[in-house]
């Protein structure tokens, strides 16, 4: 009987782990799970906040469907972020400036997104040119061509037509309707338990989150049922066997890229639709965000394979992070390297999972858990390298002013206070040795990449667990989670090949 069950986990692994999608679900639930037990106050998995993570999701997740599109193909468009915020520029400028009623704005900005698409599928279909370079030089000719024709300003604010694509609620005009007893029968009592649960869910339920799921809902059932769907599959696949066989894979490229262009410009409308005026610096390193989306879905940068529910939760995976590291107190800038950092991963599961050989599997294992030590390692670092890095410009800005000579404005700017110094000082004091400490377990963590001692691993993993205590009583409780689950990887890395051979036996296919 245990056999026959270790036997039907193993097919369940086995089964769950084909499908491209399993380890961006697995990293939303583990994080997911990370930032409930690791904050106070209102629970993560509340309905609010579930609602507010799709709403935030909507406009880069519009964006990253139509960037699926193209890489199933073995493409890239390097473009969306700048197409974004051409179109988000021109459509508010036009009905500002202009005066194009909203919904004539809002055809402009989509049918600019098309030609777009039309211009750079051409090239890349038809002339042959690289889609790297061919999209890499629209990223600089739509950005520039935004600046120049609104003057890189922002315009008044947009109609409250735009509001329809985001911050809109279906649910409020009717709420209102209720509480001023225009209602009657089923009306009156489907708005008297929207009202009693406004607060609970109702409240943060906005159009752009419905649209971010009807968009996903409606182009996977596009990929997935009709003629175009199987095209890009097969042209991502084999472009030279997919021609043929007699498709026109110089058209179907081309109309992806119509596709994702037309989606970056649907992405500017969300993205107006929750901002207050339109800007033609919006989207900027949003292609950045959407490929990390893509890959990390389990989209193969390679083409041919990929679905858009892994992008989806790519999508949701990456505002989990950015909620993560906000409440592990990171700045910006250290999410961008973190953004960076998983892509890398999720193409390394793209070609494990390619490769299917178990010391690679073991191998992404440790490195996944070296990269759950770095998030630990930056909460106290990133403090501790500011606190010195501040210091140490203060005390040379310090010299150079003793020594008589003026100081530039960038220079005064670093002269610190003797409060902020203190400040400064008790934050290097306090961070020192915890960081000396994530710092040493971030080293170790990366032996088993080249020794593969399972007493080694073994000891590594216990290091993990051993520092939770002293982050906890520091208030960097927020990093246990990532610990634990560092420590549980690298235990699991050590039954990879026997979990293999099983698998082998059971399934021919692994």
């Amino acid at each position: 009987m245990p056999e026959k069950f270790t036997d039907t986990i193993i097919r369940a692994l086995v089964r769950f782990f084909k499908a491209e999608w399993s380890g961006a679900f697995v990293a939303i639930l583990i994080l997911a799970l990370a930032i409930e037990f690791s904050t106070s106050g209102r629970p993560f998995f509340h309905p609010t906040n579930l609602m507010t993570i799709l709403n935030n999701s909507a406009a880069i997740g519009i964006v990253a469907g139509g960037m699926t599109l193209v890489i199933i193909t073995s493409g890239i468009d390097l473009s969306v972020g700048s197409v974004m915020g051409m179109t988000a520029a021109l459509t508010g400028y036009v009905c500002s400036f202009w005066g194009f009623p909203p919904w004539m704005a809002i055809l402009t900005g989509l049918s600019l997104g098309l030609l777009v698409g039309a211009f750079q599928g051409t090239l890349v279909a038809y002339f042959g040119m690289p889609a790297f370079i061919a999209t890499l030089a629209g990223l600089s000719i739509w950005r520039g061509t935004g600046h120049l024709s609104t003057g890189a300003q922002a315009t008044p604010k947009l109609p409250i037509n735009f509001d329809l694509f985001g911050r809109f609620n279906p649910f409020a005009n009717l709420r209102n309707e209720y509480k001023e007893g225009n209602l009657e029968g089923y009306w009156e009592t489907f708005g008297s338990f929207i009202d009693s649960n406004w607060l609970n869910f109702f409240r943060t339920f906005q159009m752009s989150m419905l649209i971010f799921i009807l968009f996903f809902l409606t182009l996977s059932i596009i990929i997935t049922n009709t003629r175009y769907g199987r095209y890009i599959y097969a042209i991502g696949s084999n472009a030279v066997g997919a021609r043929q066989s007699g498709i026109n894979t110089s058209l179907y490229t081309m109309m992806t890229y119509m596709l994702c262009s037309l989606s970056a410009a649907f992405g500017a409308l969300l993205f107006l639709g929750r901002a207050p005026y339109a800007k033609s610096d919006y989207g900027q390193m949003w292609e950045l965000d959407a490929i990390a989306a893509v890959v990390i879905g389990g989209t193969s940068l390679f083409g041919g394979r990929g679905s858009l529910w892994g992008t989806f939760m790519g999508v949701i995976l990456l505002k989990l992070i950015n909620n993560g590291l906000t409440l592990a107190q990171l700045d910006t800038f250290w999410q961008m390297v973190v953004t960076g950092v998983i892509i890398l991963l999720a193409v390394g599961i793209d070609l494990v999972r390619q490769s299917k050989n178990p010391k690679n599997v073991r191998r992404l294992l440790v490195s996944v858990s070296s990269f759950m030590a770095f998030l630990t390692l930056m909460t106290p670092a990133s403090l501790f390298l500011k606190a010195q890095i501040s210091i140490l410009e203060h005390n040379s800005s310090k010299s150079i002013q003793e020594a008589g000579e003026k100081l530039a404005n960038g220079q005064t700017a670093r002269l610190l206070g003797p409060k902020e110094i203190d400040y400064f000082q008790q934050i290097i004091s306090s961070n020192t040795w915890i960081s000396v400490l994530c710092l040493s377990l971030f080293i170790i963590s990366l032996i088993p990449l080249y020794t593969p001692n399972k007493l080694l691993t073994v000891i590594i993993a216990t290091f993990f667990i051993f520092i939770i205590l002293p982050l906890i009583k520091i208030g960097y409780s927020v990093t246990s989670p990532f610990l634990i689950f560092g420590a549980i990887i690298l235990i699991i890395s050590l039954f990879i090949d026997i979990i293999f051979e099983r698998a082998r036996k059971l399934d021919n296919s692994v």
